[in-house]
Order: C-alpha cells, then structure tokens, then sequence
C-alpha cells in the first residue's frame, strides 16, 4: 500500500531496514532467552533438581543461548558503525550474526525449557480447579512443597511456563520469530555474508601463507581466456 508503483523504493526499504529493524529483534529475543532462564530455574529449584548435574549443564546450555545473543547485541553497540547516510547504526555483521544465533537455535532451547519444567506443565489444573470446591482441598495439599513453595505460587509457576511454551500464542510466537526477519537459514545469513568484511580474513592468510602480490582476493572469472564477455 505505501509503495503503489514504487517498487524501486519498495525494493530499497527491503534491503535496508534490517540495519534497523534487527536491533528490536533480537532485543526481543534476548528478553524470551531471560524468561525462559527464569521459568526452569524456578521450576528445578521448587523441588531441588538444581542440584543434579545433568540439570545444571541444561541450564547451562540456556544461559549459553542467552549470553551468545547479549554478547552480540552489546557488541553490535560497542562496535557502531556509519550508514552510508551518515548515521550511526549497529554493527551490522555482528548484529546478524545475533539474529542467526537467536532464531535458529530458539526451537531447541524451548524444548530444553520444557524438558527442565517437566509434564506438570501440561497436567496442571487450571486456576479455577484451585478454586473449586471439593478439589481445592487437594490441590492445596498436594500442591504445596514447603513453607517456601505454597500450591498457589507452584500453580502460577508452571502456568507461567505453559503459556511460555505450550500454548497456541507459544507456538504462534515461535513461528513470527522463525520467520517474520525472512527465513533464517537463507536470507539471515546472506544477511552476515553481505554485512561481514572478509579483507581481514584473507590478509591473515595471504601473510600467513606467503603468498604474492599477484595473488587476488576476488573471485575468478569464469570466462574463457581470450573469450568476450557477454553483454549485461
């Protein structure tokens, strides 16, 4: 609608915005990686799994997530860069670099969640079973762990990690993650290749492995000696 018969600035928005629109992204992402951290120490803490190792290295493994995706992110501000309009914007091969990390490991660090949080989180009565008279009493009683984890606050933990997991708006959300940037293992990382500077690279190795002057970092031509190109 905005770009009727405007499909060069249509196509310029396209290709550009991300320096932008990425950094909300994976703040965005960032702020899921802190929930789901949140909602399995929680719910591993209530009746002490934490201190098994096997669920450590778990937790371990989404806190991994989550600093991989803050690391970048603080990074992409540290290392600011100019657009071509002069203004400031994140460094753009960092940041994408972020955006691949958050979205294409997002699917396997829910399940880890829900592996940590268990099968209470799809058996666990609704709050209005709590309230009910007749199966409150149950519920009260074994519900409640200790003096520090009642039935109500164990409830409202594991509805928590439903809704953050297994709901509709849960899978929904996945979903617009995965795929509202465009489809992350192409467009994502075309993203990094576009953004990255490979002189550095390519420096270390030409010294590295001493080559000449004559050696050129470029792409080859793929015409035929003495041939003609072929008209663009």
């Amino acid at each position: 609608m905005f770009f009727y018969r405007h499909t060069r600035a249509a196509s310029y928005i396209r290709g550009n915005l991300h320096r932008y629109s990425a950094f909300p992204y994976v703040l965005r992402i960032l702020y899921m990686a802190d929930l789901m951290v949140g909602a399995a120490l929680r719910d591993v803490r209530q009746t002490g799994l934490d201190k098994f190792f096997p669920v450590r290295e778990k937790l371990a493994d989404l806190v991994c997530y989550r600093e991989g995706i803050n690391a970048r992110f603080v990074a992409a501000i540290a290392e600011a860069q100019t657009s071509p309009g002069g203004i400031v914007m994140p460094h753009q091969s960092l940041l994408c670099a972020g955006l691949v990390h958050a979205c294409a490991n997002l699917p396997q660090m829910m399940h880890i969640t829900r592996e940590l949080c268990g099968g209470q989180i799809c058996v666990t009565p609704n709050a209005a079973s709590f309230s009910a008279s007749g199966a409150c009493e149950w519920l009260e009683k074994f519900y409640t762990l200790n003096d520090n984890w009642l039935a109500e606050d164990r409830r409202k933990s594991l509805a928590f990690a439903r809704d953050l997991l297994n709901s509709d708006y849960a899978g929904h959300r996945l979903t617009f993650v995965r795929f509202a940037a465009q489809a992350p293992y192409f467009n994502h990382l075309n993203a990094v290749y576009k953004a990255f500077d490979f002189s550095g690279p390519l420096e270390f190795v030409e010294k590295a492995a001493g080559l000449s002057d004559r050696v050129d970092a470029q792409a080859p031509s793929m015409t035929a000696p003495g041939a003609k190109e072929a008209p663009q």
